[in-house]
């Protein structure tokens, strides 16, 4: 595949769905089988004792400051158009995308008769990753460089991205008012991409008298299952994009561990901990690549080479414009052995007090921490049980990007049937073209 617009690349940068999972609504929801699997291996639906997970589905998206779907595409008349100048003024001088998505497929649950044992297995695919950018990566692609006139601006990309293929097992034992549970997960890596934490400089020094463009490069990033060639040797500026693939038997390798504890400390309050993710590590053997650019390029023209070619400029020799980008990063390549890639860790810390049979509160601490990227929440919510089956909740969170999220909790348990949505931000759950920030999981289950 060659990708002969450089602001493609950008193009996706803005439009890609960040997903930065919090699961914090569905805390809340321990009888729920989705809420053992996903946030605490020693929650179980009370008085249960056989558990078939069905598929679930969670999304989390965050954009730092206010950039939404909208303001990168308007309509103009029956047209969709991309209108980057506007989402450009939205953006912070520095840009993060933090991202998270989960697939539960197929779970168990087992619990002896007398509930002091409990079995789990299980089976997920998810997608986890940051993106930081800044401001002058988009703005230079964009517009030119005539804004960075006698300056050097830095425009380099980070990037952390994989998916992989989650298998897990687990056991739970009850002794008295404390119930534990351990989870092991055995991580099949499907795909990753993550820039060199020493080499990601991409700078721009444009001469005030002669207009003269400098261009210098450190750059370095490793992939495997992503790209697999960046030819630089003949055809000018040709990236090859291996296939996604989605095969469960992979040389890409891993284990991570889920710990959690709860304390029926009265009848009434119950206290909970767990980490999810502990000591996640996949090393990537599936023929990975190391690509690294280290150049420096003087050019005599006024404009950034491929600038022309992205604003549709009839007037210019598309081969030169490639050829030039090809000059400047001089991309080579090299098999590694040093890929590895992290999963987010998430800590929770919880209570809930039983009010009355039908109504019940609690609280929720939530730590993730992914690479140097760490965020923090804190929420509090109310539950009311109208019916034995129906369950109905709001939760308020503050978190580092707002002070102002409302959650929701709709889950319908009739019979063995488990059903439920929940969001940890319920207006951006069904506003996400308009918010810079989107929360929401739904799922399937039988308990018996």
């Amino acid at each position: 595949m060659k990708i002969k617009y450089i602001g493609t690349l950008i193009f996706l940068v803005f439009t890609c769905q960040a997903y930065a999972q919090q699961e914090m609504m569905l805390h809340s929801l321990s009888n729920l089988w989705h809420s053992n699997t996903s946030v605490n291996p020693a929650f179980f639906p009370e008085n249960k004792r056989i558990v078939i997970g069905l598929p679930a589905y969670s999304i989390d998206a965050a954009h730092s400051g206010d950039l939404t779907y909208n303001d990168l595409f308007r309509k103009d008349g029956d047209r969709t158009v991309v209108d980057l100048d506007n989402a450009i003024s939205k953006l912070d001088p520095e840009n993060d995308l933090r991202f998270d998505q989960r697939l539960e497929t197929v779970s168990f649950g087992y619990r002896s008769k007398n509930g002091k044992w409990g079995i789990q297995a299980g089976h997920a695919i998810a997608f986890s990753g940051t993106l930081t950018y800044p401001k002058s990566l988009p703005e230079l692609v964009w517009n030119g460089n005539a804004a960075y006139i006698g300056e050097t601006v830095q425009f380099g990309l980070q990037a952390d991205i994989s998916d992989w293929h989650e298998w897990s097992v687990g056991v739970m034992r009850k002794v008295g008012p404390l119930n534990l549970g351990v989870r092991a997960k055995y991580l099949s890596g499907i795909s990753a991409l993550r820039t060199d934490d020493d080499r990601h400089s991409m700078s721009l020094y444009t001469d005030p008298d002669i207009y003269q463009l400098t261009l210098k490069t450190d750059y370095a990033f490793y992939s495997s299952s992503i790209i697999s060639a960046i030819d630089t040797s003949d055809l000018g500026f040709d990236i090859t994009l291996d296939a996604f693939s989605n095969t469960i038997r992979s040389k890409n390798q891993g284990v991570a561990f889920d710990l959690g504890a709860t304390f029926e400390l009265t009848k009434r309050l119950t206290l909970d901990a767990s980490v999810v993710n502990l000591g996640g590590l996949i090393k990537w053997k599936n023929d990975p690549r190391y690509f690294q650019s280290k150049a420096e390029y003087t050019y005599e023209g006024t404009s950034i080479p491929g600038i022309d070619i992205i604003n549709g400029s009839d007037s210019i020799s598309f081969d030169t414009k490639l050829d030039t980008l090809n000059d400047i990063f001089r991309f080579t390549q090299s098999a590694t052995d040093a890929m590895e890639t992290r999963t987010p860790m998430r800590i929770y810390l919880g209570g809930t007090f039983q009010l009355t049979k039908h109504w019940a509160v609690g609280m929720t601490v939530f730590h993730q921490k992914q690479g140097d990227n760490n965020n923090t929440a804190v929420g509090a919510s109310v539950r009311w049980l109208p019916l034995k089956w129906l369950s109905l909740g709001g939760m308020y969170s503050v978190n580092k990007r707002s002070a102002a999220n409302l959650g929701f909790h709709l889950a319908v348990t009739p019979g063995p049937i488990q059903a439920y949505f929940v969001s940890d931000n319920l207006l951006n759950a069904f506003s996400l073209k308009s918010s810079p920030a989107a929360n929401l999981r739904a799922g399937l289950a039988l308990a018996f």
